[in-house]
């Protein structure tokens, strides 16, 4: 009995550090197998990032979880802004030669861009049929926007001067056969997928200034590109 006394050794430690060392690493292989099952989404994980940032005073607290999509994609559209941006440069200097460089403005949008061209540039007065100078300006356009092109809405407008032609019966059917000759030419010539267009014919009312002196109803009298981008 004294020997067997002597064999039993005291623990080297308490017995609920045993229990407890056993629970952890059970908890910390059930993690790692979570881990294992798991993939990083990492748009959601910048996007999320950005917001704590943004939450934090580092920057703008404008990007949230809610804008991933935006973060995911940003330096993908300012590869995409900088060639629209050439592009736009080379279709203002064609416009600068035809001496034509005060009937064109480019706006950049989140989405896309939007390029009002003046009616001096297209086509003649009362007229739908585009003129050839025109031409060179929308294979620019065309060229800018055939890449992953979402929508195109084309917008014929018109000043308020009433139509005397026989080929059209108002204003309502120029601006929209405006639209459309354009939208014929990206189509037949740029070899733009016809999926993308949109033809609007705005008519006399969506004037940029009043129509009263020859000069605004010139500025009135004008195509609009409005380009977004999937």
């Amino acid at each position: 009995m004294k020997r067997k006394k002597e064999d039993l050794e005291m623990p080297s430690s308490p017995g609920w550090m045993t229990t407890y060392g056993d629970m952890v690493t059970l908890l910390l292989t059930f993690f790692i197998l979570l881990l294992s099952y798991s993939v990083i989404d990492e748009v959601k994980f910048n996007a999320a990032l950005y917001s704590m940032k943004g939450a934090l005073s580092v920057f703008d607290k404008n990007v949230s979880v809610i804008s991933q999509k935006s973060v995911g994609i940003s330096n993908y559209n300012k590869l995409r802004r900088l060639d629209i941006q050439k592009k736009l440069m080379e279709m203002q200097q064609i416009a600068e030669e035809l001496g034509y460089e005060e009937d064109i403005s480019i706006e950049q949008t989140e989405s896309g861009m939007l390029v009002r061209m003046g009616n001096r540039v297209l086509f003649n007065l009362g007229k739908a049929d585009l003129k050839p100078e025109a031409m060179p300006l929308l294979d620019i356009v065309g060229k800018t926007i055939e890449q992953n092109v979402d929508e195109v809405l084309v917008c014929g407008n018109t000043d308020d001067l009433p139509i005397t032609s026989g080929k059209f019966q108002s204003n309502w059917e120029l601006s929209t056969a405006r639209a459309l000759s354009v939208i014929k030419y990206l189509i037949d010539v740029v070899n733009i997928s016809p999926e993308v267009f949109v033809a609007v014919g705005y008519s006399e009312y969506r004037p940029l200034v009043p129509n009263n002196s020859m000069e605004n109803r010139q500025k009135n009298r004008r195509v609009e590109f409005l380009v977004t981008w999937k």
